[in-house]
């Protein structure tokens, strides 16, 4: 038997208020989305600041790892130095005589690394950086001239929405 249909009226009064929930509901879901939207250039700006400020801190640890083979080519071995020293924030200025003229490999490796430090001081504000230096456990194989590595830890200052990181390498020059 055929199911007789309910009348407009009585299926108007099931519904009465139902349109203006879904409504307000979808509005709130809109809004949401809308202030998400808005905030992400911000947040995406932050990021693309922090992973430059990283990129910068990878360069410098390359650029260090450079200078310091290049010291233990002129006599001024960081390992055998057993070189442990806080490279920013930056120290005294070394004597004008090693960044003017011949010094010994010891003051121009010093020298060396405060160049290095006032670089990345510029490039990386409010950066700290240490710098350890260590002979290998094990004596180093023949055809390795540098039995040793070197660690650099930089604590990169906060960038953006990130926090200040923590980034460290072993230099093998």
């Amino acid at each position: 038997m055929p199911r007789l249909a309910q009348p407009a009226e009585a299926r108007c009064a099931t519904q009465r208020g139902s349109t203006l929930a879904e409504a307000l509901v979808a509005c709130l879901v809109l809004g949401l989305g809308v202030l998400a939207w808005l905030r992400l250039p911000a947040l995406t700006a932050g990021e693309l600041a922090a992973a430059r400020a990283r990129q910068d801190a990878a360069q410098a640890a390359g650029a260090l790892a450079a200078a310091l083979h290049a010291q233990h080519d002129y006599g001024a071995d960081p390992v055998a130095r057993g070189l442990h020293r806080s490279l920013l924030p930056l120290a005294r200025r070394p004597s004008p005589d090693c960044l003017e003229s011949d010094c010994t490999p010891a003051q121009m490796a010093d020298a060396e690394l405060w160049l290095w430090g006032e670089m990345v001081a510029r490039r990386l504000p409010g950066t700290r950086a240490e710098l350890d230096c260590a002979a290998a456990s094990v004596p180093a194989p023949a055809d390795r001239a540098w039995p040793g590595s070197c660690t650099l830890r930089m604590h990169l200052a906060p960038v953006g929405t990130q926090e200040s990181a923590l980034l460290q390498w072993r230099l093998h020059p």
